[in-house]
């Protein structure tokens, strides 16, 4: 009788920690990798509003997100108006109406933004847009690409923009489809040479597909602050922002679980790391040494782990994502690095 009561409480203590372990991990995934985690930031506007001036609204589910920045000391600029310099690169994308290319990758359809130069030039660089991002907020770099007189696609990636995933996959799904896009303009474009950019997210999910077999038309990468595993990306965030402590392990052993369940792959799957010790593609490494989202010390661990020709572009006392205001220096270095493997 003691036994059986022993047993009854053991099975249901393992329910209730069961159901606490998914229950974290849901939130937590609900928070970081769905699409309406997604729309948290500026991706989430739509253009017209953008374009009148309105204010952004908050987000539906980002309480999470609120108050990592909260505790950072990061302004939160939901509710501000669009800025004018905003304004004017979102209303120089909308009139240069970029085609709307589709694609299929994944068992679906795959959608990007694409800029072609009325006279035809045989380069393309492919840009990946960030997290809560989407491919109009690219448009300054966009421009400047445009400008070399490049041709430029811009993919949705995964549960954002005109995506049709339901969730983000943080550029370890994106680079099955950059590989698809890649295909799709050797398909479309007589001997293309095709150049992969990328900044944060973005920039993981071009180092991410270096670890493909990739064609030798593929002639250099550029990544921007790109993470050096996904794991310790969270790790670090949780750590520093929402202040887990020794809590930070199970709560990403909940996540992973819930992410291999309800999105089909594993955290330490996404290695940049692992990827780039199998890239033969020539890449400019880019980072700020104030960025504290992606700690600055990633930087090291993926350049270390590259086998192949790279550089180093260190941007003294920029945050994340922020090298590129620093206009000489960084569009300068990435135009020097890419025109060496260019024909």
């Amino acid at each position: 009788m003691v036994n059986r009561k022993l047993l009854i409480a053991a099975g249901l203590t393992a329910t209730a920690v069961g159901a606490l372990f998914l229950g974290v991990g849901n939130v937590l995934y609900n928070q970081l990798l769905t699409r309406k985690a997604a729309l948290s930031g500026t991706g989430g506007q739509r253009t017209e509003d953008i374009l009148a001036g309105r204010p952004s609204p908050p987000p539906e589910n980002n309480f999470l997100m609120r108050l990592a920045m909260k505790l950072a000391g990061v302004e939160d600029s939901h509710g501000a108006p669009p800025s004018p310099e905003l304004q004017e690169d979102v209303r120089w994308y909308v009139d240069q109406n970029p085609q709307k290319l589709v694609a299929v990758s994944r068992g679906e359809r795959i959608h990007a933004d694409a800029f072609l130069r009325k006279k035809y030039s045989g380069v393309w660089i492919i840009c990946m847009h960030g997290f809560s991002s989407c491919p109009r907020d690219l448009s300054p770099t966009v421009r400047e690409f445009r400008e070399w007189g490049w041709n430029v696609l811009v993919p949705h990636l995964c549960g954002h923009g005109d995506s049709e995933s339901k969730f983000v996959s943080m550029g370890w799904l994106d680079r099955l489809d950059v590989v698809a896009w890649i295909e799709h303009l050797n398909r479309e474009y007589s001997c293309p040479q095709i150049i992969l950019y990328g900044g944060s997210m973005g920039g993981a999910a071009v180092m991410l597909t270096l670890g493909e077999p990739l064609p030798g038309n593929v002639i250099c990468a550029v990544e921007d602050c790109g993470y050096s595993t996904l794991w310790d990306e969270y790790a670090h965030q949780a750590r520093e922002f929402l202040r887990l402590g020794a809590f930070t392990r199970p709560a990403l052993c909940a996540l992973d679980a819930v992410t291999r369940l309800r999105a089909g792959f594993s955290l330490r799957e996404a290695s940049c790391v692992r990827q780039l010790k199998k890239c033969k593609t020539p890449t400019l490494f880019i980072h700020g040494d104030a960025d504290h989202i992606v700690p600055f010390r990633m930087l090291q661990q993926v350049y270390d782990a590259c086998p192949c020709e790279k550089e180093m572009l260190v941007v003294q006392g920029a945050g994340h994502g922020e090298s590129q205001h620093r206009e000489e220096l960084y569009f300068g270095t990435i135009k020097r690095f890419c025109e060496r493997y260019l024909e």
